[in-house]
């Protein structure tokens, strides 16, 4: 079993032991352990739990829970659950759990999406008809009116108008489109059901989505957003985990980007937000953050993202590449790359071959610098002459860091390169200045 294999194995038992019974008699999960069960978090658990091959822990306490479009909290009043986002997973989960597509409940539900699409746009909201037209709950909207594929043309007609919608969401603003909406878009135009119609637009649109969740997770913006939204009279916050969605979404998209160095560095970012402490009262969960707790909500999402990974690593990495990249990634070995500096998110790889020729290069075109410098005094001045001198000294520091750093791949790069400026400009730049005056 790989590691893959048994973190996957850990949060699934996690969510299936944090199962709680609601005080209405059904049964399921809050999205924080202190948040009573409700239908849309239990919907959520439930269809990540179906992908997983896992048995949905007393199943029919959850589908009476997943059913209810109204739940009474432990202060006692009314939590409505009937907006859009609630009605798409409503539908996912109910299918998940077995029910007939026949199911007055699931017919009503369909019914109720399909009325709440926006007619303008073909997009959904969060609140029903209050409020812009988001991203989020179109992207939920689409796979619960796809399903099993055989659907109507009143809802052929709806799913193809939400698609739409996402693909003129991306080419409005590919570059600044926020990373949990190019997630969501990357997502739901990598299904299977969509990607084979042959659509060369939301191609388009769907590469355009993965180049910025690959630019976003490269500058680390993975903090996590929110959309506000309404139920009934109660004003609801939805918290987008960033990095466990753009995982997810752009290995789905694109399976080629686990070698990404991006993706990996996130694929292990990811891995440390889960408890693995064989004493942890949460162990096999994920947290929302580095920092911050442990929640369904975040496991159902970091789940979501493993089930991506696991068969794009079954199918693209081999043993010796697992050995090959822990290698490079550890830098066991001088003439294995070395991440001598990184610039805007992207590191600059160079091994101690390199390392040397660029001590060399360095070297020598600090020496002709240094060079014109001494011939050409008089007609460049002073400040000239010593600006030179400055350059030609950068150069051959530069040079030297390259060779060091390399050389000796366990010394770490922060402390080479301050011992080499240090070095360079307490000693070396004056003795130089002073003996070319």
């Amino acid at each position: 079993m790989s590691n893959i294999d048994e973190r996957i194995l850990m949060a699934v038992e996690w969510l299936r032991g944090s199962q709680i019974p609601h005080i209405g008699g059904g049964a399921g999960w809050g999205w924080i352990p202190d948040v009573p069960p409700n239908p849309q978090n239990t919907a959520e658990v439930v269809c990540i739990l179906h992908r997983a091959e896992c048995e949905i822990p007393r199943a029919e306490k959850v589908a009476a829970l997943v059913r209810a479009t109204v739940v009474e909290r432990p202060v006692g009043d009314e939590w409505y659950f009937r907006t859009p986002i609630d009605v798409a997973w409503r539908i996912r989960a109910l299918r998940c759990l077995g029910v007939e597509e026949s199911d007055p409940g699931l017919v009503g539900a369909v019914r109720s999406l399909l009325e709440q699409q926006d007619s303008e746009t073909g997009g959904w909201r969060m609140s029903g008809f209050l409020g812009p037209v988001s991203i989020t709950a179109t992207a939920a909207a689409i796979p619960a009116l796809i399903g099993d594929g055989s659907f109507d043309g009143e809802r052929q007609q709806a799913i193809s108008r939400g698609i739409a919608f996402l693909v003129a969401s991306v080419f409005q603003e590919p570059r600044s489109l926020p990373i949990y909406a190019a997630a969501h878009i990357a997502t739901v135009l990598a299904r299977p059901e969509i990607a084979e119609i042959g659509d060369k637009k939301a191609e388009r649109a769907r590469s355009l989505a993965v180049k910025r969740l690959l630019h976003g997770l490269r500058r680390n913006e993975c903090e996590i957003e929110t959309e506000i939204f309404r139920r009934d009279d109660l004003v609801d916050t939805w918290r987008h985990l960033t990095l466990h969605l753009a995982i997810g979404a752009v290995v789905s998209a694109d399976s080629r980007t686990i070698f990404d160095p991006a993706v990996r560095a996130a694929i292990v970012e990811l891995l440390e937000m889960q408890e693995v402490d064989a004493l942890a009262i949460y162990r096999g969960g994920f947290r929302i953050s580095a920092e911050g707790p442990v929640t369904s909500y975040a496991t159902t999402q970091a789940l979501e993202a493993l089930l991506q990974v696991r068969p794009a690593i079954n199918e693209r990495v081999n043993p010796a590449k697992v050995y090959d990249e822990i290698c490079r990634a550890d830098g066991a070995h001088h003439t294995d790359p070395q991440t001598v500096a990184s610039v805007r998110g992207r590191r600059m790889l160079v091994n101690s071959t390199a390392g040397a020729a660029l001590w060399l290069l360095g070297a020598a075109a600090g020496g002709t610098v240094f060079a014109l410098a001494v011939g050409f005094d008089q007609a460049l001045g002073k400040v000239g002459s010593r600006a030179l001198v400055v350059w030609g000294t950068l150069l051959i520091a530069l040079g030297v860091y390259s060779g060091l750093a390399t050389r000796f791949p366990r010394l770490p790069k922060r402390r080479v390169a301050a011992t080499v400026f240090a070095a360079f400009t307490a000693l070396v730049l004056p003795v130089v200045t002073f003996l070319l005056s």
